[in-house]
């Protein structure tokens, strides 16, 4: 009986030092760090979270004119611009680092150029909605 626990102990030693497991770990963390970046522990901790803000003439404002506030709509902008940057950085240090077909360079550093572009954009944008109030 205790051949066939070390034989599972074992196993699953050797399943958690995979490569497979390595990746998921670090997605994991990756989103644990985007998410703790884009503001969630706030969102989390405000006793009365605002969704969305909605002005008169049916505007809807997704970032507060505050500097002290945030919106559940903001955390998720954020969190998304803030997770397209960290995909455009992988995605360029692994067109970089390993290059393979020169074609497949060329899209991959094209793509992170791009979503880097997009996400800098956004996030500007973000800040600077931030110190814009509403008429």
């Amino acid at each position: 009986m205790s051949h066939r626990k070390r034989s599972t102990s074992e196993k699953l030693i050797k399943t958690l030092r995979s490569e497979t497991a390595e990746k998921l770990f670090l997605a994991v963390l990756m989103i644990f760090a985007v998410a703790f970046f884009s503001g969630v522990t706030y969102s989390m901790a405000t006793n009365n979270p605002i969704s969305v803000i909605y002005l008169q003439g049916g505007v809807m404002r997704i970032f507060v004119w505050n500097m002290l506030m945030q919106t559940h709509a903001e955390t998720i902008v954020v969190f998304i611009y803030y997770a397209m940057g960290f995909i455009g950085l992988l995605l360029y240090v692994r067109a970089v680092s390993r290059p393979s077909d020169p074609r497949t360079t060329k899209y991959m550093l094209f793509f992170s150029f791009l979503l880097l572009l997009l996400a800098s954009l956004g996030l500007y944008n973000g800040f600077v909605e931030k110190f814009i109030t509403p008429t």
